[in-house]
């Protein structure tokens, strides 16, 4: 008497699983080949940089067609324009900065650490330094990437005041924001290829020590 292998089920079952998978939709598919694309994109610009990415090596990190990528994306420059939205929404989608689940109230050396945990120190951060270098010489690409980026830097600007609980119309307060973003922007760079693995964070520490000292003057973000 031949035993049932326990783990496959009902033919019919197995034939209803099939059929649903086969189901999705155009739109679905066709959603799906963009996300892939697009993660694959920043894949590619973290790991080798602007100047030596490929269609073809998208294509094969996406695990689909050179064909599939060009009708998704004709050009070039739609292709990476696409890709820095995406990472741009996955920063948006993410705490603190997610609408949806309202935003805490941080000191300046506390927000300091959410902001290089969740934005600056992930490999990922490298594609968009990546882009923006290359936006220097491309000028239509430049315009796309600069009209996406600003969205997103007075969103990211106004929740991060919005944390620190001050002003967000204040000169002083846009200007200690920016300074605080390049300092971390910096460290994202310093730590691609220093040696020293905790040396960022080492930096990181005492950049946040100056501000605990700075925060006990009673003009601080006032």
């Amino acid at each position: 008497m031949a035993l049932k292998n326990k783990d496959s089920g009902p033919p019919q079952a197995t034939a209803e699983m099939q059929l649903a998978r086969k189901r999705r939709t155009q739109a679905e598919r066709s959603s799906d080949t963009r996300k892939r694309v697009c993660q694959a994109t920043l894949q590619a610009l973290t790991e080798i940089g602007y100047e030596r990415i490929s269609t073809q090596d998208i294509a094969n990190r996406a695990n689909v067609s050179r064909g599939a990528i060009t009708h998704q994306f004709p050009t070039r420059n739609e292709l990476i324009v696409a890709a820095f939205e995406y990472l741009i929404n996955s920063w948006e989608s993410e705490w603190p900065f997610d609408t949806t689940q309202g935003h805490p109230s941080l000191k300046a050396d506390e927000l300091i650490d959410v902001l290089w945990d969740k934005l600056f120190a992930p490999d990922k951060y490298m594609a968009s330094l990546e882009l923006m270098l290359a936006a220097r010489l491309d000028d239509d690409l430049g315009r796309n990437l600069r009209n996406a980026m600003s969205r997103w830097t007075t969103k990211r600007d106004n929740i991060i005041a919005e944390i620190l609980g001050v002003a967000q119309d204040s000169e002083r307060t846009r200007t200690f924001i920016q300074i605080n973003l390049c300092m971390l922007r910096g460290l994202a760079v310093h730590k691609s290829f220093d040696s020293e693995q905790n040396a960022a964070r080492k930096m990181l520490e005492q950049w946040k020590e100056i501000l605990r000292e700075l925060a006990k003057s009673d003009q601080f973000l006032k």
